[in-house]
């Protein structure tokens, strides 16, 4: 569907959803579990459908109440296709679990997920002498599962932290554990933070080295325990962003002191001059005389269309570096916001790990969302500011907010779809 966006002055209270992130990790640990886990607050969208359904197919079993999902695992076994849909981290975590099953396991992806990179996990998992092929063009792979009593793999940690993570979760499975031993510099290690914090609270405590380069995992497995999901930083960041360019917003929900990499979104509004507040659990933007800066997004790589849109709207030019990284993930975000900004008449550039943006009014225009949940809540945000801005493909939203499009009406944003 395509969504059309008058210039509006949003306001009003939205809770975010529960973090991605944390629910599909809380649902292979609660999988891998002996017994019964409660995870609250679990993410109800695409990515999180896709891990549920790839646990259920494995052995586990995952009854839903509202609020909560009553996960019952520890008999695994192996699967003929586990449909990982668009889900990265489905995808990855799957195949490190999947070697730990005696047996051979199929795993299916998207197209735009069979184009992002893989191999490191594969030559770890390889590394333990698990049989395992990917076939990108088909979107397949198969893995030759093992029960492996212990290992010792080194890992590349220079292209997605969730590969480092898809091996620390299924590294319990080991009876005696699992050493991992990081070979390059780390990206994005907050969600390996966040990964260890997750395993903690189902009885999981990760070894990890004064260095941060070798990590190491018990045997035994995990304890069943009541989990509960904090709320999206990812997803709240758009709601913000709309608060900063267009009206006054407060988002709910939300831990200030999440681990969340994209909780970094609050340090960027405060350096671009946004008007902010922090009460508790929630956080309050409005609208503001934004002025140009330099930002790192190395590590919080997803907060960039949202500071691309904030940067739209600043004065001066936004200089967003660490950016190289954007251009593998649901599309090539780098190519998708410059398009997209050209399209509305705001100057930008690129090279090869830096966005520049000069902010300026812009005008209206139909821009694409290149299939990319947070390319087309970017265009939201800054679609209220200029007006009569058309997102196309926008209900691939559904990746990881459903309800994105009903809770930006809710808070007065005027938008149109054409879906019938």
């Amino acid at each position: 569907m395509n969504v059309h966006i008058e210039r509006s002055e949003p306001s009003g209270k939205v809770a975010v959803p529960g973090s991605k992130s944390y629910s599909i990790r809380a649902a292979v640990c609660a999988s891998i579990a002996r017994g019964e886990s409660a995870i609250e607050d679990v993410l109800v969208a695409d990515d999180t459908g896709a891990a549920f359904e790839c646990l259920e197919a494995l052995g586990a079993s995952a009854s839903r109440q509202p609020g909560t999902v009553i996960v019952r695992g520890g008999n695994l076994h192996p699967a003929d296709a586990l449909q990982c849909r668009e889900s990265g981290a489905t995808f990855r975590f799957m195949l490190a679990l999947a070697a730990t099953i005696p047996g051979s396991t199929t795993l299916l992806c998207a197209p735009s997920l069979a184009r992002r990179p893989v191999a490191p996990l594969l030559d770890s998992l390889r590394q333990l002498g698990v049989e395992c092929e990917f076939d990108a063009a088909a979107g397949r792979a198969v893995v030759s599962g093992r029960r492996l009593t212990s290992g010792r793999v080194t890992l590349r940690g220079d292209t997605s932290s969730q590969f480092l993570s898809a091996l620390l979760l299924s590294g319990p499975r080991l009876r005696e554990g699992l050493s991992i031993e990081v070979s390059t510099p780390l990206v994005s290690r907050r969600y390996v933070s966040m990964t260890i914090a997750c395993m903690c609270e189902f009885g999981v405590e990760v070894r990890v080295s004064a260095d941060g380069r070798s990590y190491a995992t018990p045997g035994g497995g995990y304890r069943a325990t009541r989990y509960r999901v904090e709320g999206d930083w990812s997803a709240a960041s758009a709601l913000l962003a709309l608060g900063a360019l267009a009206g006054e917003v407060m988002v709910s929900n939300l831990a200030p002191a999440s681990l969340q990499a994209d909780a970094a979104m609050l340090m960027l509004l405060q350096r671009m001059g946004a008007a902010v507040s922090v009460e508790g659990a929630s956080v309050t933007v409005r609208r503001s005389a934004l002025r140009a800066v330099t930002f790192d997004l190395s590590e919080c790589i997803d907060l960039l269309p949202a500071a691309a849109a904030l940067a739209a709207r600043a004065e001066g030019t936004t200089t967003l570096t660490g950016i190289g990284r954007a251009r593998e993930k649901e599309s090539d975000r780098v190519a998708a916001m410059l398009e997209g900004l050209r399209r509305l008449g705001i100057q930008s550039e690129a090279g090869e790990d830096e966005m520049r943006v000069k902010g300026g009014a812009g005008h209206g225009a139909v821009v694409s969302s290149a299939g990319d949940h947070r390319i087309a809540m970017a265009f939201c945000a800054l679609g209220a500011a200029i007006g009569d801005v058309t997102v196309e493909n926008a209900g691939c939203v559904a990746k990881t907010y459903p309800q994105f499009w009903h809770d930006v009406a809710l808070l007065g944003v005027r938008v149109e779809s054409d879906e019938q």
